[in-house]
C-alpha cells in the first residue's frame, strides 16, 4: 500500500515567526539560568514584539513553539539528556 501525504502549503513569516521562537526560548534558558517558565514566561511575552522581526505571528502564536524549546534546552543544561542519564531524578 502506498501512502501519499498531502504537504501543506509554505508560509515562509510563519516559518520564520516559529523559529525566531524556538531560538528564543533556547536563549532564555541561558538568560534566566535556574528559573521556571512561569517566571520567565511573561520576559519573554514582552519582548516577543522586538524578537518576531518581520512575522505576524503574536506571542499567543508562538508560546508552545518557544516553551518546548525552552525545555529542551534546560534539560541539557542539566544533563538530563543523554542517552546514559535518566531524564527524572530518582526520588
Amino acid at each position: 500500500m502506498v501512502i501519499q501525504l498531502q504537504q501543506l502549503p509554505v508560509n515562509p513569516e510563519f516559518d520564520e515567526g516559529r523559529t525566531r521562537a524556538r531560538i528564543f526560548g533556547e536563549v532564555a534558558t541561558g538568560m534566566y539560568p535556574g528559573a521556571t517558565w512561569c517566571t520567565v514566561e511573561p520576559h519573554m511575552a514582552g519582548d516577543w514584539q522586538a524578537i518576531r522581526g518581520n512575522s505576524p505571528l503574536t506571542w499567543a502564536d508562538v508560546r508552545g513553539a518557544a516553551h518546548a524549546s525552552w525545555q529542551v534546552a534546560k534539560l541539557q543544561a542539566e544533563g538530563r539528556l543523554c542517552d546514559d542519564t535518566p531524564v527524572f531524578k530518582a526520588a
